[in-house]
């Protein structure tokens, strides 16, 4: 996977959430949902393999499963489900046993064609490509949360043997024929083959923007991808010269070949998976989507902003036609949270801790904020202010200046984990994940509770008549409250909210976004499934 924004990722351990029924609330209001975008199976695809059966085998980091793939129909089904199924690469045996990274949980692991799973090896944050050796030795790299290449003994006997550190983030690799290891490096730009006795190593190919993986085909040529441009590239060893082959939508994560040669890649802002015909350049889809993992959305006029994980996308109201604001990691840096206000998109990453204001129109970024403390809501009051909700500072309210990167004005501090930031009349409302409280903070410095009891209130928006509309994860419910009375009625109820996670683990990325528009349409992030969901009044 992509960037040194997942250095933090062990946060991110990947959007979990809570499914724990609440209590119920009173009242009950008419709202007719539908699918405004629709959904996918897949939360992200990332290392891809081919297996015995022919088919491809995908891995899900944020879904947490692999996923059996048709390359001829796309058709699709879990294969390890959530949570030991968190996989960044995939690669098989030749007895059959398939092998995996746990990227967030800093584990390598394995399926037995018996389909029972191992833990091979563990403690390992950030581990991230693998592949076997012609002798069947196994290898695998640390990127982003560490930098490192190990071989793993694939019985989880002996410990790991540590080959080399600090290679420049080592990404997707495989072995040739010589059997040497070949890869990119993530953050110098380059393809090298690396010994992995000696850990001698040669630069073959450089002046990549952001290479992610290389794998050789059936005849020992080596391709590689490049993340930001979406090129593939053929890479002469011998000559250390590259070659330009096709060029794929930009986003790219990892490559395999079939067993025909025919080449297959996944792209994380597509939430897909691609053929490419390296003879005519065309592109194939297999599967995508038009959302990935919807974070913070926000309504601009006639448009949903959606901070999509790894790309940041624009959703036309009414019709739900979704196009690309930034599909490239380096400028969108892992987009999470989102707010508007007219002419003006906000983004920010919970794990980077950088914050972007960008002019709708154009969409050029005009502002840059970076070294936030984790985060989880934002703001804006105006044009010219954005209000962001930090978690890491032990919960602190900054409002900041959009004609001022450093200044950064500090409102209110010593609140809970933050889930969701609206401004309203009377001042900020946020809502306290682990407290269940939603508090309002007044322009004077008045700090009232306004709803105890609620199991992981998220995002939060106001509908024209001064209610506010919350997402409630715990309970998987979307809520009306009154800010003057307190009172709560359900708008929605039973919805797919809430990634099942590990140990019950709640989430301490990004929250589920809610927004309203002109017309008191409400719209929800659906994590599950990657969806936005459209409720008006009956």
């Amino acid at each position: 996977m992509a960037d040194a924004a997942f250095r933090h990722l062990r946060r991110f351990a990947a959007c979990l959430a809570l499914l724990a029924c609440a209590p119920g609330l009173a009242g009950t209001a008419a709202w007719k949902p539908d699918a405004l975008v629709p959904g996918s199976p897949f939360r992200g695809l990332h290392g891809l393999a081919f297996g015995p059966d022919g088919m491809i085998y995908a891995g899900s980091v944020i879904g947490q499963a692999i996923h059996r793939v048709d390359p001829a129909t796309g058709a699709s089904s879990v294969v390890v489900a959530p949570p030991h199924g968190e996989a960044d690469d995939v690669e098989f045996g030749p007895d059959g046993t398939m092998y995996w990274t746990g990227f967030t949980q800093g584990t390598l692991n394995s399926r037995t064609p018996d389909g029972s799973l191992h833990v091979i090896a563990r403690g390992l944050p950030g581990l991230n490509s693998l592949a076997l050796d012609a002798r069947g030795r196994l290898f695998g790299s640390q990127v982003f949360m560490d930098d490192a290449l190990w071989e793993f003994d694939t019985t989880g006997k002996r410990e790991p043997r540590l080959v080399r550190r600090d290679l420049g983030g080592l990404n997707g690799f495989d072995f040739g024929a010589d059997g040497r290891l070949c890869g990119p490096l993530w953050f110098r730009g380059q393809i090298v083959c690396i010994d992995v006795d000696s850990g001698q190593t040669d630069v073959v190919a450089q002046g990549l923007k952001q290479p992610a993986a290389a794998n050789f085909d059936s005849q020992g040529r080596l391709f590689a991808i490049d993340n930001e441009t979406g090129e593939i590239f053929r890479i002469d060893i011998a000559a250390k010269r590259r070659e330009l082959v096709a060029t794929a939508p930009s986003n790219l994560d990892n490559l395999a070949f079939a067993p025909d040669d025919r080449l297959f890649v996944t792209n994380m802002a597509d939430n897909a998976i691609y053929e490419v015909n390296l003879a005519d350049g065309s592109v194939r889809t297999v599967v995508a989507s038009a959302l990935t993992l919807p974070g913070g959305i926000a309504v601009d006029g006639r448009t949903l902003y959606v901070a999509d994980t790894f790309s940041i996308a624009a959703v036309e109201l009414p019709t739900g036609h979704v196009r690309d604001v930034s599909r490239t990691l380096n400028d969108s840096a892992y987009p999470q949270l989102a707010a508007t206000s007219p002419g003006r998109l906000a983004t920010a990453s919970t794990q980077t801790g950088l914050l972007q204001l960008r002019d709708t129109a154009t969409g050029a970024v005009i502002g840059r904020w970076s070294g936030l403390a984790q985060p989880l809501a934002l703001a804006m009051p105006d044009a010219g202010h954005i209000a962001v909700a930090e978690a890491a500072t032990g919960g602190r309210l900054l409002l900041l200046d959009a004609h001022d990167s450093v200044a950064r004005q500090v409102i209110a501090s010593g609140f809970d984990v933050p889930g969701g930031l609206v401004v309203t009349a009377d001042g900020y409302v946020l809502t306290g994940q682990s407290a269940g409280e939603v508090i309002m903070l007044g322009h004077a410095g008045t700090r009232r509770t306004l709803a105890r009891g609620l199991a992981r209130p998220q995002g939060i928006a106001a509908l024209s008549d001064g209610s506010l509309v919350l997402v409630e994860v715990g309970a998987r419910r979307l809520l009306r409250l009154d800010p003057h009375s307190g009172e709560i009625t359900v708008v929605a109820h039973d919805l797919p909210l809430g990634i099942p996670g590990r140990d019950g683990q709640a989430p301490e990325a990004a929250p589920i976004g809610v927004a309203v528009d002109a017309e008191d349409t409400i719209y929800l992030g659906i994590d599950r499934d990657g969806s936005i969901l459209r409720l008006r009044r009956h």
